[in-house]
């Protein structure tokens, strides 16, 4: 009886330490194991995403600072580009969500883009336009 007792007990010992065993799992015994416990999961720090969310630009922004730094716009041609853009950006991002393949989308981005370089050259001086028309030219899609 005594010995059925000693059988049992090491049965659970060993059944409880393959438990404990499966929560830290390391196939090659290189101590580099995955801790897979819930709680230090749910305790863990989230600064991934915060940083995302103050860190965020905002593309047509971007946009506008490069083209002022690259044609030198005043107030009033920087204030209609950032308009141009805003009214085109659904668009654009409407593309994006599209499901159609990757060349079509190439296609109507360009076709979009166009008609923005078309509002945009109409706002430029001639020293600017000769800049921007080279912009246009080693642009790439």
């Amino acid at each position: 009886m005594k010995t059925i007792k000693n059988i049992l007990a090491v049965f659970i010992f060993l059944l409880g330490a393959t438990e404990v065993q499966a929560q830290f799992h390391d196939p090659y015994n290189t101590g580099a194991g995955v801790d897979r416990s819930i709680a230090r999961q749910r305790n863990a720090p989230r600064t991934k995403n915060k940083d995302a969310k103050k860190n965020k630009i905002d593309i047509i922004e971007a946009t506008v600072k490069q083209l002022d730094k690259k044609l030198n716009l005043d107030d009033f041609q920087e204030a209609a580009v950032t308009v141009i853009y805003n009214d085109n950006k659904e668009k654009i991002f409407g593309v994006a969500e599209q499901d159609i393949p990757k060349d079509a989308k190439i296609e109507k981005v360009k076709e979009i883009t166009k008609e923005i370089d078309e509002e945009i050259l109409k706002l430029l001086n001639e020293e600017q336009t000769k800049k921007y028309q080279k912009m246009i030219a080693d642009r790439k899609f």
